[in-house]
Formats: C-alpha cells, sequence, structure tokens
C-alpha cells in the first residue's frame, strides 16, 4: 500500500459554537491522572508514550508502518473515559497494535462537540490493529463494552448494535483535509472521514458485510409526512435539511439533533438544545423575519424540529458566491445599510418578547428568495431565566459571559461582527485572549478591505456596535435605525501599522525567540494528527529548523538547530516516513543537511531508503517535491565538495523527473487533464498541481542540462502560461475567492514560478504573466484571512518580494509592505511580539506551512531585501 497525500490546509469559512471552558488547571490535572492511569494500566509492557494538545498516543514498537487499513473507533462521555480506558488497554495489550486516546474528559468534550472538526466526534479512542488481528480486537472490544453509550461516529460502522465500537478503513499516518489513499494497481480513494460511511472499492469489509448500497433516489418520509428534498448543511450534531410538507406542498426546513452528540457539563445534549430551540420560537410565534414552527417529532434516538423554509442561502454563503460587499463598490454599501436595518428591525421585534438571540452570525442569517433577511438557530438563545451553555468565537464570544444575565445589547456586538464579515469576507480576528486586541485588529482589517470615504459610515457603524460598553452598542443601533449617522467614538476606526525596519526588525528577532523556545516541544511528541508529522518540513521540525538557519547570530539559536537536529537524527518515527519533500524523509533530510553544515556533523543510524511517494507527481507528498529536495540535496554535497552524493542526488532527481515524463496523463495529470473552472487555481496551484511539476522540471534541467527535460520544463510553462489569464480575469472578479491568493492553490505559487521562470529565460511574456498575477494577489489580499505560508497572506508577501527583485520597482516592495501590515492585523500579541498561528490548519503554532516560521521568511525576506525561499535548489 503507497502512501496517503497531504493535502495543505483546512481553508474552512465555518466558525462554531463553543461551550464554556473549564479552567486550565483542571484540564492540566485531568491529563496527567488520565496519563497515570494507562501507565499504571501498562505495568512493565514495552510500549511508548507520547502526547500533543488532544491526544496521548499508545505506540508499540512492534506495529507495522501501515499507511492506510481497518481501524476501531471507541466512543464514550467525557465522564466515563477514564472507566472505558480502564477496560480496554487490556485488550490492546494482548495483541499488536497502536492507539491513541482523547488526553482527558474536557478535552473529550470539546470533541465530541465538533468544535475541533466534524470528524472527530465520538472518537474518544482510535486503535490500529494489524490487519490479522483486526476481527479478534474488534469483538473482543465489542464484548467488554456492551450496553455502553456513547455519540455516533458518522463516518464508520458499528461493529455491533449496542457497543460503541466502529470501524472504517482509512489513513493510518497521513493528516490533512483532503486524503488519498492509493491502493492496489494506484487506484485512489479519498481517506478524510465524512458525514456517511464510504468503503474503498479494494476493501473487503472484515465481517463480510456488503458495501453500501446505493441512496434511493426517492427520499423516506421524516416523521411519515416531510419530503426531503435536498441538504443544508452537514454536523455531528445533526444535518439541516430542506423538504417539502407532504400534506401542505409547503417548503420546509428539517433540523435534526442526534442522541449524545455535543453534550455539555450539565448533560444537555444536541436533542435538549432542540428543545428549547422549539420553546423559544413558540414564545416568538409570529415574529416577522423568524421561522414558524411546523412540527416536533422523534424517530429512534435522534429529534427533529421542522421549520418553514426562510429563504435559498445564508450570509455566508452568499458573501462567499458573489464576493464582500465592499468588492461590489457603493452598491455594496447601500446593500450593507439596508441588511443592517431589516436585522435590527428583526432584533427589536425578538428583544421585545423578552429573547435575546446569543448566536447572531452570518451563518443564521438567512436571505429570503426576495433578498429579505431573517435570522434563525435559537438553540443557544435566552429565554427568561433558560439558556443554554454556549457562544460563537469571535461574534458572541467577546461579550458573553456565563454568569452574566443575557443583555438584548449582547446582539449588537453579534451584528457588528457579521457586519464585518459581510463588507471583507472575514471572520473577527480572535487569536488573542485579551478581547480588546481581538477587536483592534479586526477594525484595522476592516479598515483595510473596506477603504474610501463612501464605506467610512459604515466602518463607523460596526465600530460602535462593537463597542464593549453595552450603552454605547445600544446607542449606535438607535442612531442607524433613527437615520442619523454614526459617532466616531473616541478613535474612530483604525489602521493596519505600517511596519518600519525597526519594528520589523523586532517582530523577526521577537519570532525567532518564540521558534526557539517551542523547540523542545517540536520532537518530543509524534504529532498532533499522525505519528511522524512533528518531524516535517511542512508541519514540524524540518520547516522550524530550516528558517531558523537563516537567523544563526540570534540568541539561542545555534543550540536550538543543534538540538531540533540531534533529536530528528534519532527519532524512532523518522524510518516511517516515505519520501516526499514536505510531509517526508526528504525535507527532513534537507534540513539535517543543512543543520550539519552550521553547527558541525550529527550522529545518525544508518537508515534504508524511504518508502516511495505518493502517485499524485505533485509538490506536497509527490515526485515533483521528492525531485525539488534532491536537487536542494545535491547543491548542499557540491558546495561541501561531496561529489559523489552530489551526483547520487542529481541522479535520484532525474529519476523523479524520468518517471513523471515517462507517466503521461496518468503521471502528470494537472499537466494536461483540463479543470473545472472552480478547480482551476487548485490544478494549476503549487502545492498539487501544474505549477509545483513545472518548477520542479525547470529546476532539473539547470541543474542537469538535461535536453529532454528542458523541453518538458518550458513545454509545461508554456501550456500554464497559456490558462494564467483567464485564471486571472476569474480572480479579478469581485466575486472571486480568497483562495485564488493563496501560495498552494492559488495565484501566488504560480505567480512564483512565472517570475522565476521568466527573469531566468528573460522571457518578457512569463515575466509580465507573473507580475500581473503577482498584483491580483496583492488586490486580492486584504480579504485573506489567514497570516501562514499556507494558503495565507505570508505566500502573497514572499511572491510580492520575488517581484521587487526581478524588476527593482519600489511598487512591490511597497505592496511587500501592505502584507507585512496585514499579517500584524491578523495576529494575536502585541503589534511588536505578535502571535501567529492559524487555527484552522493543520500543524504547530511555529510550523513553517501554518505558523510563525513561514511568516518568518517572508518578514526575513522583506527585511533584508531578499534571501532564500526554503524550497529552492539556492536555499540552505
Amino acid at each position: 500500500m503507497r502512501a496517503a497525500r497531504h493535502d495543505d490546509a483546512r481553508d474552512t469559512d465555518d466558525v462554531e459554537d463553543i461551550d464554556d471552558k473549564q479552567d486550565s488547571t483542571q484540564d492540566t490535572d485531568d491529563a496527567a491522572a488520565l496519563r497515570r492511569r494507562l501507565e499504571a494500566l501498562l505495568g512493565g509492557a514495552r510500549r511508548r508514550l507520547a502526547a500533543d494538545e488532544l491526544w496521548l498516543y499508545l505506540m508499540d514498537p512492534a506495529m507495522p508502518a501501515y499507511e492506510h487499513g481497518w481501524k476501531l473507533r471507541v466512543s464514550t462521555r467525557p465522564e466515563e473515559l477514564m472507566e472505558t480506558m480502564g477496560l480496554i488497554v487490556p485488550v490492546l495489550l494482548r495483541h499488536t497494535c497502536d492507539a491513541k486516546f482523547a488526553l482527558s474528559p474536557s478535552v473529550l468534550r470539546d470533541l465530541n462537540s465538533g468544535e475541533r472538526h466534524p470528524h472527530l466526534v465520538g472518537k474518544a479512542v482510535t486503535v490500529y490493529p494489524r490487519a490479522e488481528d483486526f476481527v479478534t480486537i474488534a469483538h473482543e472490544l465489542a464484548g467488554i463494552l456492551d450496553g455502553r453509550t456513547g455519540p455516533r461516529v458518522l463516518s464508520d460502522r458499528r461493529v455491533r448494535e449496542g457497543a460503541p465500537v466502529h470501524y472504517r478503513y482509512g489513513p493510518f499516518r497521513a493528516a490533512g483535509s483532503t486524503l488519498v489513499m492509493i491502493g492496489p494497481n494506484g487506484r485512489a480513494f479519498t481517506g478524510r472521514a465524512g458525514a456517511r460511511y464510504r468503503q474503498p472499492p479494494w476493501a473487503d469489509d472484515p465481517f463480510g458485510r456488503p458495501a453500501p448500497a446505493v441512496v434511493p433516489a426517492t427520499s423516506p418520509l421524516v416523521g411519515g409526512r416531510f419530503r426531503v428534498t435536498r441538504g443544508i448543511a452537514r454536523s455531528p450534531r445533526g444535518d439541516v435539511l430542506r423538504g417539502l410538507d407532504t400534506t401542505t406542498g409547503e417548503p420546509v426546513v428539517i433540523k435534526q439533533a442526534r442522541a449524545h452528540m455535543a453534550q455539555d457539563e450539565r448533560g444537555l445534549d444536541a436533542r435538549g438544545r432542540l428543545r428549547h430551540e422549539h420553546r423559544v420560537l413558540a414564545a416568538l410565534a409570529g415574529t416577522a423575519g423568524v421561522p414558524r414552527v411546523v412540527g416536533h417529532l422523534r424517530h429512534g434516538e435522534d429529534e427533529y424540529l421542522v421549520m418553514t423554509d426562510c429563504g435559498p442561502a445564508d450570509l455566508r454563503r452568499d458573501i462567499l458566491s458573489h464576493g464582500p460587499y465592499a468588492a461590489r463598490g457603493d452598491g455594496g454599501g447601500r446593500q450593507v445599510a439596508a441588511l443592517t436595518r431589516q436585522l435590527l428591525a428583526i432584533l427589536a421585534a425578538i428583544h421585545n418578547r423578552s429573547v435575546v438571540v446569543r448566536d447572531l452570525k452570518p451563518d443564521n442569517v438567512v436571505l429570503g428568495f426576495d433578498g429579505t433577511a431573517h435570522l434563525v438557530d435559537f438553540g443557544i438563545s435566552a429565554l427568561g431565566g433558560s439558556r443554554p451553555a454556549g457562544a460563537t468565537r469571535g461574534y458572541s464570544l467577546p461579550v458573553y459571559r456565563p454568569d452574566a444575565e443575557p443583555d438584548p445589547a449582547d446582539d449588537f456586538y453579534a451584528l457588528g461582527a457579521t457586519l464585518h464579515f459581510a463588507l471583507t469576507g472575514m471572520d473577527p480576528v480572535a487569536l488573542d485572549p485579551d478581547r480588546a486586541v481581538n477587536r483592534e485588529r479586526t477594525l484595522a482589517c476592516l479598515t483595510a478591505a473596506a477603504p474610501g470615504a463612501a464605506l467610512r459610515p459604515l466602518r463607523l457603524l460596526v465600530a460602535g456596535l462593537m463597542s464593549f460598553d453595552p450603552a454605547e452598542r445600544a446607542a449606535a443601533a438607535r442612531r442607524f435605525a433613527a437615520g442619523l449617522p454614526a459617532l466616531p467614538g473616541r478613535r474612530g476606526t483604525p489602521s493596519p501599522v505600517r511596519p518600519s525596519p525597526a519594528l520589523l526588525d523586532e517582530v523577526i528577532g521577537h519570532t525567532v525567540a518564540a521558534s526557539v523556545a517551542a523547540v523542545p516541544g517540536l520532537w518530543g511528541r509524534p504529532g498532533a494528527d499522525y505519528p511522524g508529522s512533528s518531524l516535517t518540513l511542512y508541519a514540524g521540525a524540518a520547516g522550524v529548523g530550516l528558517e531558523l538557519l537563516q537567523h544563526l547570530d540570534r540568541p539561542g539559536v545555534v543550540e536550538a538547530v543543534a538540538e531540533l537536529a540531534r533529536a530528528t537524527a534519532r527519532h524512532a518515527e523518522l524510518p516511517r516516513l516515505n519520501a516526499a519533500l514536505y510531509t517526508g524523509r526528504t525535507g527532513v533530510d534537507v534540513f539535517l543537511g543543512a543543520a550539519a553544515r552550521a553547527v558541525g556533523s550529527l550522529p545518525r543510524e544508518p537508515l534504508g531508503p524511504p518508502d516511495p511517494p505518493d502517485d499524485t507527481g505533485d509538490q506536497i507528498g509527490g515526485r515533483a517535491g521528492t525531485g525539488t529536495g534532491h536537487l536542494v540535496l545535491a547543491a548542499q554535497a557540491a558546495a561541501d565538495g561531496r561529489d559523489p552524493d552530489a551526483g547520487r542526488h542529481l541522479a535520484i532527481a532525474s529519476d523523479c523527473a524520468a518517471a513523471l515524463l515517462a507517466g503521461g496523463a496518468d503521471a502528470v495529470p494537472h499537466l494536461v487533464r483540463p479543470a473545472a473552472s472552480s478547480d482551476a487555481a487548485y490544478e494549476l496551484g503549487f502545492a498539487h498541481g501544474a505549477a509545483g511539476i513545472a518548477h520542479f522540471l525547470y529546476g532539473c534541467q539547470r541543474a542537469t542540462a538535461g535536453q529532454t527535460v528542458r523541453a518538458a520544463a518550458l513545454g509545461s510553462l508554456d501550456a500554464l502560461a497559456a490558462r494564467v489569464p483567464g485564471l486571472v480575469s476569474a480572480a479579478e472578479r469581485p466575486e472571486a475567492s480568497r483562495r485564488y491568493g493563496s501560495w498552494c492553490r492559488g495565484l501566488a505559487g504560480i505567480a512564483a514560478l512565472l517570475i522565476e521562470a521568466g527573469a531566468g529565460e528573460q522571457d518578457a511574456r512569463l515575466l509580465g504573466l507573473g507580475l500581473r498575477a503577482a498584483r491580483v494577489c496583492h488586490r486580492i489580499a486584504p480579504r485573506m484571512s489567514l497570516v501562514s505560508q499556507c494558503c495565507g497572506l505570508s505566500g502573497v508577501g514572499d511572491v510580492l518580494v520575488d517581484a521587487a527583485l526581478a524588476t527593482g520597482d519600489d511598487a512591490y516592495w511597497a505592496g511587500a509592505k501592505d502584507i507585512a501590515s496585514l499579517i500584524l492585523a491578523r495576529s494575536g500579541g502585541t503589534v511588536r511580539r505578535p502571535l501567529f498561528p492559524d487555527r484552522t490548519l493543520t500543524g504547530t503554532d511555529v510550523a513553517w506551512a501554518t505558523g510563525g516560521a513561514g511568516v518568518l521568511t517572508f518578514l526575513r525576506r522583506l527585511r533584508d531585501r531578499g534571501g532564500a525561499r526554503l524550497w529552492d535548489p539556492a536555499g540552505p
């Protein structure tokens, strides 16, 4: 079985409800108690323990290195986690297997809520058995857990009814939002867990059960009356569906609440919140802009609330489909003003019924068929003295206090945050523990994304509604409703800070120091998503280490790099990595080679050749990246005078190029297969598409002087250039997704290649296309919410640096400074000591692709007016 493919990011726009958090000290105590319990159960068993922020790992040295296979999930409620562990660990110790456990009861409560990611719900314990032991372990676990309850694992099948033990075929070692498992004969199948069970065609069910049947064309009736027509949203807590009332012919929305899902500390689960919503809607009966209850019914353990259908799309989907209002010109401002008047009228009517919404956000603003606004989802609303716990990060959470009486003015804060989204397409900044910092940064982002005098009244309105003073929020709402201009307040709306050279140097120094401080935690755990991920260039030690090598003059860096390199070289997971550049051993070898040159030779156990990369051919996990990494390794060896090693690495790179070219359409699909318009940026992008493959081929022909490879490289550049104008035109539309700006799957990575090749070949056409694409990324940047290299602002900043170096035009340096300003505005911490985590991405806060190290790469190149990109053969 071959390696699973690692996608670069989860660039999601979902903002989910979060329950009140326990004190962090209690969380730490609970995690320590769980670990002590596991250590006691192990006794003298030969197992390795490790932990990260979510999981406690139990690893068996005898476990084979499967890429994917059949695995088991045990579901339980948080209060029963310790007891469940005591039952199942003795079973696991009788067999060869790896396993991971939720770190503590509070972590499991968080996982079961669906906040982390829907696919984590119910997965208190995951067991990775040997294929020959799977059925035996499954039956033993089902036997000892018979009669216990826990949330359903929607992506899995139950081993048997009555026991919370589930199974599915999936990846053992890879992480990311889009996983592709490669089976026999190169057949691919998605490995990502979804809301339904799916089974690869090559994998026979270990219990002999047939594969899932095709869903019938005619949907069954819900409650014998409501026919489902299509879905609106999927959630572990329950799906939201459109339907038809077969009695009246009226279109309806059917909201499901699944048993035991998102259970809080008081025992209230999704069904309890659905019943509460029913009571709230009954109190609001007859209120314009609020759905009417049609029915409330139960089916098995689940419950359903049926309501009138308010419209075809919510505000989030409308903005993502048509672009933020500010991008539509002055007409967009008029639309926001009209939307605000409608929402204020609805809120006034709701507040008159003694209800506080408490969950106003873009997802819960539904636009009717005639464009009128409605408010939906009252599951955590306050009705009199009754209100379930919960709030939404960035919207209701900044003013929500679990011990305070609900205030109608709280809804005005959420309204301001919702209008910010309507104008910018971005959720509020919510990275810093200080809500004042988050608000300041949010308003600065609003100024950048919605500039100009015409939108100033709306910016002032948002600032007033997002005041922390309830009286100021209420006054801002009253003035707008009365047609009066918004008051500018004490400071108006702030603008992003423009970085001076001194500020840049201070930010770089702080980020280097933060990376140094994080080093001990990078290699001591198996990684947040799969064993070995903490070693990689993309998400772990190799990427951090390569960037730190650019800062050897800073305090503690030499020692940190040496520690990181020594720990990486002897890490038990290193032999299990495949040959990929970003997610495998080649990237680690690039770091170790560069570190050895800087801090001295490293003792390393001799390792055999790694497993080959996956069959996608791409930069992240495929042959293009592997070949690129060996070009870097060849340059390192040549610089050290190790000519035989340089030749060996060049030969491997040439083999990668030959394999790509020999495979034709099967090996290099992105070069020849037309893509749907919605997928064009991805298919042509750097991480998984044509640009990444062309980048490798172009680098390979320069290093090897191979004429066949040169012809292929120039041909791939021509093919790419032919499609870029259409991609740029699509990115210039107001409704264009901000993903067009990303390095990994958008224009930034494509532009970087075209600028490099255009300058290297003295080809004005390629260079001009690259510069045009870079300028488009610059225009998109104010709407990009992530600060990272992967899908974020740092990737855009780097391509503007490339453009400035290629042309000498100060306008591109000014553009790069704009990006640095936006990064500081989208970050937590202080302006001089910012925090750069992108919480929607896989990886640590200091990782190169998803955190501080990647931001540091861009800021360093901006400050120094040049410098290495870490994946280039000319790099470290």
